[in-house]
């Protein structure tokens, strides 16, 4: 990334972060108050986004395995790279869903008092796991350059390298290969505990028996498929941005062709199923995603703008990396709405006939748009993910390195 992009980017990123903060200011005073959701929608804009940041680790996740397990040395270059987006995606995550919660301060209790038969416990459990793992596996994977750029006295930060370096000055191949030993470990590690949360997350809507789209095998199925599309997608954007490599940015374009057709395949079959059974719930939570008022976000935005088009960069264009991640950039960037269209429309179907005439209340509507407060406060954990990873690939490296099949990028 140029500097004149890097600065561009940051400005708008740190504009979100101050415009965004008078959101979470309202957000720690009054709690859950200035929010559109309420008792029949009680999740909105906020899950939404967490689910979207959700997808984008997996897909980091699997490059990560892919490249520090399983040894395919196709994906060395942005092993590092995704490891890192892995971490950023975990920050955003958690704050979209602690900032959801209506009593943040009480989420100790799943230290001092944790339910090991609900989903919750295991999904806080499973979660910290993956925080400290991707923390770890990050360090070692960095940590041979951070020990280089402690000893370059000309190079900026020397006071954060020596930090992080722990007072180490020397680095041998004896310390490379203990290093590369952790990573792969740590990999082990992560492949179980991620395969569980990830699947945990898509079985914690599958078990919900009242809700008509969700209460399905389907749905983590479903899950695991958006993830490796919208997670694929940035990881290929990302290397065209970083590593200006064409070759594995066309095969990652191909990997993502795939999965998007698979994807579009499963919609149509979850659109199919769901009209033939004829099931009111079901139907209406359909007809809600696609005749309903927010048919749009369906239509214009995850359709056309974030299949068709991509469809058609992917297949007319596969071997021009360009073509390549204009398409990547329009599937992550329309696949917010794919999680709206998820978790709202399923909500928003009266579980008893009658119950919108029997009680009268803007919290017992299941008419649901998000409100100010909640874009700015998504405005602000976006735009705190955004800095925090523009300052990360500037300060840190983790697009270079000296080993691993890595190149050196700047």
């Amino acid at each position: 990334m140029s500097q004149k992009s890097f600065n561009a980017l940051f400005a708008v990123a740190v504009i979100g972060l101050i415009v965004g903060a008078w959101g979470l200011l309202e957000r720690l005073m009054y709690g859950l108050k200035p929010v559109a959701f309420g008792s029949y929608v009680p999740w909105g804009l906020w899950v939404a986004f967490y689910l979207f940041f959700l997808g984008l680790s997996a897909g980091a996740f699997l490059i990560t395995m892919l490249t520090y397990l399983f040894g395919m040395k196709r994906f060395e270059k942005i092993g590092r790279l995704s490891a890192f987006t892995v971490l950023i995606a975990l920050l955003c995550e958690v704050l979209f869903i602690t900032l959801d919660l209506g009593q943040m301060t009480r989420i100790y209790r799943f230290l001092i008092s944790p339910s090991f038969t609900s989903f919750m416990t295991w999904m806080f459990i499973l979660f910290n796991a993956m925080g400290l793992i991707y923390t770890l596996k990050v360090y070692f994977l960095v940590r041979e350059d951070i020990i280089a750029w402690a000893n370059d006295g000309n190079r900026p930060g020397q006071a954060l390298y020596r930090l992080l370096s722990f007072g180490k000055t020397s680095y041998g191949e004896s310390d490379h290969r203990r290093d590369e030993h952790r990573v792969h470990v740590l990999s082990m590690i992560s492949l179980p505990v991620g395969l569980l949360f990830y699947g945990m997350n898509g079985a914690f809507f599958a078990i919900l028996m009242n809700r008509p789209i969700w209460n399905s095998a389907f749905t983590p199925l479903l899950f695991i498929m958006a993830a490796l599309l919208s997670g694929g997608a940035l990881i290929t954007f990302l290397t065209h941005i970083y590593m200006r490599d064409d070759e594995l940015v066309t095969s990652l374009g191909r990997a993502v062709l795939f999965v998007l057709v698979v994807f579009q395949f499963l919609e149509v079959l979850q659109f199919f199923v769901g009209y033939q059974a004829g099931v009111p719930s079901v139907v209406a939570s359909l007809d809600l995603i696609s005749k309903g008022p927010y048919w749009w976000t369906f239509w214009i935005v995850h359709v056309l703008i974030g299949s068709l088009v991509p469809l058609i960069l992917l297949t007319a264009m596969p071997h021009n990396p360009r073509a390549v991640a204009w398409a990547s950039f329009l599937i992550v960037i329309t696949f917010i709405a794919v999680r709206f269209n998820f978790v709202i429309p399923d909500l928003a179907v009266y579980k008893l006939e009658g119950l919108e005439y029997t009680f009268y209340h803007d919290r017992l509507r299941t008419h649901y748009t998000p409100n100010l407060n909640e874009w700015l406060v998504s405005l602000w954990v976006v735009s705190l993910g955004l800095v925090t990873f523009l300052l990360g690939t500037r300060w840190l490296p983790v697009i270079s390195s000296q080993r691993g099949g890595f190149e050196n990028v700047q």
